[in-house]
């Protein structure tokens, strides 16, 4: 049946890819891939992995798949400024391949790895893979939240339908691929506080999930949505959410630029990465930072949907307003409400009624005098 494949390409393997931003992201590790190949050994990513299939048929060897991954290691770890490719809508920008840092060289190693493995069919064993393809250890960077000053400083330089988006974030902690799919039908403006289903399909782990806005988010929010129909986005400024994801992080990025003209915190980077320390994620810190201060580090990594605190969260679900509630001043940046516990609440009733008793007690005696 030699009619039927038993392998496929690289090109039809990055074809099948039906989801954007993967084939964009898996298209990006390929092209830096086939710059290595074709430097190295002056021949295609293709025409490499052809070769290897052939050279482990007929050794029944697969050596040469760990000294290869090496090579590429090694290549990942420098800069190639000989190395020179075009980027923007007419391709005017040009560009140079840079040094990786570590821990993008690791996720490299693992997505050619598991193309090899799928396309190419080599057994690639993980043991032997981790002795002989050895990764620098990367230096480790706490991401670093916004603080509620912060936040305040973003809020007032925004227009006010992206303030309104910001607080959203900032209240929900939402990634901002789950931002850009939200519609109408999914916020329940009846619930007290206001309730949004975070649909399974929107989401990176594939799980639903409930958030909720603050009072000072609320009304702002209620008035947006009443120039929307039920299947209209909220914030989404395209039905294809790689797209609509991209101009979300253009205009926080511009944003970014203009704040660290007045306060040079915004414009900061990180030592190890070169990376900037306030992005669009930062946001996303916040609610997490402010709602483990509120009550815990389970709440706090679970509402915002982090995979190893999910499944708790969900167990709570019945909880969830409630815990939201007590969170709520933490996460406002304008306004303040006094939330005690309905226990405490129950004592000082208890307290005011004894003082009450002790006081009607105090005139009978006067009376009785």
């Amino acid at each position: 049946m030699s009619y039927l494949q038993n392998q496929i390409t690289i090109e039809q393997y990055i074809d099948s890819i039906t989801n954007r931003s993967k084939k964009n992201h898996v298209g990006s590790i390929l092209n830096i891939f086939n710059s290595f190949c074709n430097q190295k050994y002056n021949k295609s990513n293709q025409n490499v992995l052809d070769d290897l299939i052939d050279e482990i048929k007929k050794t029944h060897s697969n050596d040469k798949v760990y000294v290869l991954f090496n090579h590429f290691k090694e290549w990942l770890l420098v800069d190639h400024p000989e190395i020179v490719y075009f980027m923007g809508k007419d391709r005017t920008q040009k560009r140079t391949i840079k040094a990786r840092h570590p821990n993008s060289v690791k996720q490299y190693l693992i997505k050619i790895r598991s193309i090899f493995e799928e396309i190419g069919n080599i057994e690639i064993n993980s043991r032997l893979f981790n002795k002989r393809v050895k990764i620098p250890k990367a230096e480790e960077e706490d991401p670093e939240p916004f603080t509620k000053e912060q936040m305040r400083l973003l809020l007032d330089r925004c227009s006010n339908h992206n303030k309104l988006k910001y607080m959203f974030l900032k209240d929900t902690g939402c990634r901002i691929g789950e931002l850009v799919q939200i519609r109408k039908r999914d916020v329940n403006y009846t619930k007290n506080p206001i309730q949004i289903k975070i649909q399974s399909s929107y989401t990176k782990t594939k799980k639903a999930r409930i958030v909720f806005v603050t009072i000072e988010t609320a009304s702002m929010l209620k008035r947006l949505l009443s120039k929307k129909s039920d299947e209209q986005l909220v914030f989404g400024t395209n039905e294809d959410a790689y797209i609509a994801t991209g101009t979300e992080k253009a205009e926080f990025t511009y944003y970014r630029g203009q704040l660290a003209k007045d306060y040079p915190e915004f414009g900061e980077r990180y030592q190890s990465n070169n990376r900037h320390k306030k992005t669009v994620h930062s946001i996303r810190s916040f609610t997490a930072t402010q709602c483990t201060e509120a009550i815990d580090e389970s709440w706090g990594h679970g509402y915002i949907g982090h995979k190893k605190y999910l499944g708790q969260y969900i167990r709570n679900q019945d909880k969830q307003a409630e815990m939201f509630v007590r969170s709520e001043n933490y996460l406002m940046i304008y306004e303040h409400i006094e939330v005690v516990d309905s226990d405490q609440r129950v004592d000082e009733m208890q307290k005011d009624v004894e003082k009450l008793q002790k006081m009607i007690l105090i005139l009978q005696n006067t009376k009785s005098v």
